[in-house]
C-alpha cells in the first residue's frame, strides 16, 4: 500500500475509534479521495448495519472531504475475503475484524502497524483496555488493529427457581447450563443416584 493510502487508513481508523474527535486526527490528503470500508456484520441484518453506519460516514465525509464506500460483509465471508485480498491488494482500506484474527492477518503484512506514533493519532495506548489492545496483534509486535468495542459476558439466573429445582450453585459446565431446560432430577450433571434391591 502506498504511504498516502496508509495515512488515509490511519485517519479513518482514528475517526471510527474516536467518534467525534476529528480535529485530533490531522488533515486529510488534498483532493477527492475515496476509502473502501468493509464493516463486519454486527446487527440483525446487512441492511440494518448499513443504515446504522451510513450517517456516521456521511458526517465523516462532510468534515474531511473523504468519501467512504461502505460494504457490510457477513462474518461467514469476511476472513476468506480478507485472506484473498492480501494476495491481490484488492481489499479494503479499512476493515473491522475480530481480535482473534489479528495476529494471523498481521502476519500477511497487509495491515498498517499501530506503532506509538500511529496509536497517538487515535488517542494513545492509554485510551484502550490493555488486554483488548494486546489481543490486537502478535505478542511483542505493535498491534495491527485497535479495539473498536468490547463485549462483556455474564451469566444471569434465577436463584429461587434454581433452589426449587435443587440446584445450589450457578452452572460451571455446558451440561449444567443446559440441564435445567431439558433434564430431570435424575439426569442432573453430578447427580448420583443409588438404588437398593
Amino acid at each position: 500500500m502506498s504511504t498516502p493510502i496508509r495515512r488515509a487508513i490511519c485517519t479513518i481508523a482514528a475517526l471510527l475509534c474516536t467518534s467525534g474527535s476529528v480535529a485530533a486526527c490531522g488533515k486529510p490528503a488534498a483532493g477527492p479521495k475515496t476509502l473502501v470500508y468493509w464493516a463486519s456484520n454486527q446487527g440483525p441484518s446487512l441492511d440494518f448495519d448499513r443504515a446504522a453506519l451510513q450517517p456516521q460516514l456521511d458526517e465523516f465525509e462532510q468534515q474531511t472531504g473523504v468519501h467512504v464506500r461502505l460494504e457490510v460483509v457477513p462474518w461467514s465471508d469476511l476472513l476468506d475475503r480478507l485472506m484473498a485480498a492480501t494476495k491481490d491488494d484488492g481489499g479494503p482500506d479499512v476493515v473491522n475484524i475480530g481480535n482473534t484474527w489479528s495476529a494471523s492477518l498481521q502476519a500477511t503484512g497487509a495491515f498498517v502497524p499501530f506503532d506509538g506514533r500511529t496509536l497517538d493519532k487515535v488517542g494513545g495506548r492509554d485510551r484502550f483496555v490493555p488486554n483488548a489492545l494486546a489481543a490486537a496483534g502478535a505478542p511483542g509486535t505493535p498491534p495491527s488493529a485497535v479495539p473498536l468495542y468490547s463485549l462483556s459476558y455474564a451469566l444471569y439466573y434465577n436463584k429461587r427457581m434454581f433452589a426449587e429445582a435443587g440446584i445450589a450453585n450457578p452452572p460451571k459446565t455446558w451440561d449444567e447450563l443446559v440441564w435445567p431446560c431439558t433434564g430431570t432430577p435424575a439426569t442432573r450433571p453430578g447427580h448420583s443416584s443409588s438404588s437398593s434391591s
